[in-house]
């Protein structure tokens, strides 16, 4: 059985990944099923998948959806066709593991563990340079977003709800926006889709960690996250980048020991 963790939050990139070539219909049934098998490891790298023909019966659709769906399986940097070869899979390192549909097919695939290893390793080495350049450079406008959303990430922690599906769900959504508000006060165009792509994963290891803290039915095990969220916060408005920066790396190295934990609750 996979370990595939349905996410239990919205917003633009939650459930499914909207990517980068939007196709619909038909085709885009094709290419998201080929995604995921060549992700999940039907066929490995090196190995050339399954002949047109042959892929036209299983999936009932003709020639022409096949080979388009290879046209874009080979942008993504999945696939790659010769006529003297076939089509084979790419080594993972040609994968385009940033473009959404990857990430989405990997989750589908069952290769959330991986996936939310990588995103914890990016978290590191990001988050805490991304604070320490927002306490320097953001404008006020960009600091009021920042208070908006502690303020918003203080209230869902702070206030009652008899749903606590519905509370978690607004905890990650606030944890997010707290994250994502750092990002705006960059204003690196690049950051910002940078976080767009792996939100829905992000979110994804928020939900992993609040349950490995204990949290699956009541606000258990959060005191030390938001406690730590609040350190940033603090540094942030004192406008220290040196101990924002601290306080995120901190954070984060406390996200990574939650999450292991969360893997090995999650082991078969």
């Amino acid at each position: 059985m996979s370990n595939i963790v349905k996410p239990i939050f919205g917003g633009r990139r939650s459930e499914s990944l909207a990517g980068v070539i939007e196709v619909r219909g038909v085709l885009g049934e094709a290419v998201s099923e080929l995604g995921t098998q060549i992700v999940g490891g039907t066929w490995l790298p090196g190995e050339a998948i399954s002949k047109e023909s042959d892929l036209c019966d299983e999936m009932g659709v003709s020639r022409s959806v096949i080979r388009e769906a290879f046209r874009i399986l080979g942008a993504k940097g999945l696939i790659r066709s010769r006529t003297s070869d076939g089509t084979r899979v790419q080594p993972r390192s040609e994968w385009r593991l940033l473009d959404p549909d990857v990430m989405d097919w990997r989750i589908k695939a069952g290769d959330t563990n991986s996936l939310l290893h990588d995103l914890l390793k990016v978290r590191l080495v990001l988050e805490p340079g991304v604070v320490h350049a927002a306490t320097l450079m953001a404008s006020e406008e960009a600091r009021v977003r920042v208070r908006r959303a502690w303020e918003v990430k203080v209230h869902v922690y702070t206030t009652p709800d008899p749903d606590y599906a519905e509370r978690r769900r607004r905890f990650i959504l606030a944890d997010l926006e707290f994250h994502r508000a750092f990002l705006a006060s960059v204003q690196s165009d690049l950051l910002s889709q940078l976080f767009a792509v792996i939100e829905a994963a992000l979110g994804l290891l928020l939900d992993m960690q609040m349950s490995a803290r204990g949290y699956t039915t009541q606000m258990i095990g959060m005191e030390e996250s938001q406690a730590l969220h609040e350190a940033v916060y603090v540094e942030f408005e004192r406008r220290d980048p040196v101990a924002a920066e601290a306080a995120m790396r901190r954070l984060i190295e406390r996200a990574i020991s939650d999450a292991h934990d969360g893997f090995k609750q999650r082991a078969p």
